[in-house]
């Protein structure tokens, strides 16, 4: 029973060091989202801890992400990441305005959506 908790714990941890990194966010950034300590943070990406669930729902709040999505076998997309890069690329001509970044993050969503309907069809 053991080592099943220890798998879950690193498994879960992996899952959220894979969601705050597609949301291109640090630890320190992350302890600063959800007041939970970058130290507590890296254990926890890492499976030494055990995490409340009052901690896994600042982690998700401040990811942008629903508490399932910790649990989903899928590897985390990448759009917060994408757009992110979009929006911080320095010397770049294009400039987006924060209407034209809603709209393109709920394409990406869209899409997303799209591409899990179809892999449940399968």
């Amino acid at each position: 029973m053991r080592n099943v908790a220890n798998d879950l714990r690193k498994e879960l941890g992996e899952k959220i060091r894979g969601l705050r990194k597609a949301a291109g966010l640090t630890q320190e950034e992350l302890d600063e989202k959800t007041g939970l300590s970058y130290k507590f943070i890296g254990e926890l990406e890492r499976g030494q801890v055990n995490v409340s669930l009052d901690s896994l729902v600042k982690i998700t709040e401040a990811l942008g992400v629903q508490m399932g999505s910790l649990f989903d076998r899928e590897k985390p997309t990448v759009q917060k990441v994408f757009v992110k890069e979009i929006v911080k690329e320095k010397g770049s001509s294009l400039r987006f305005s924060q209407k034209d970044i809603s709209l393109i993050k709920k394409a990406i969503r869209i899409l997303n959506q799209v591409k899990k309907s179809k892999s449940l069809h399968k």
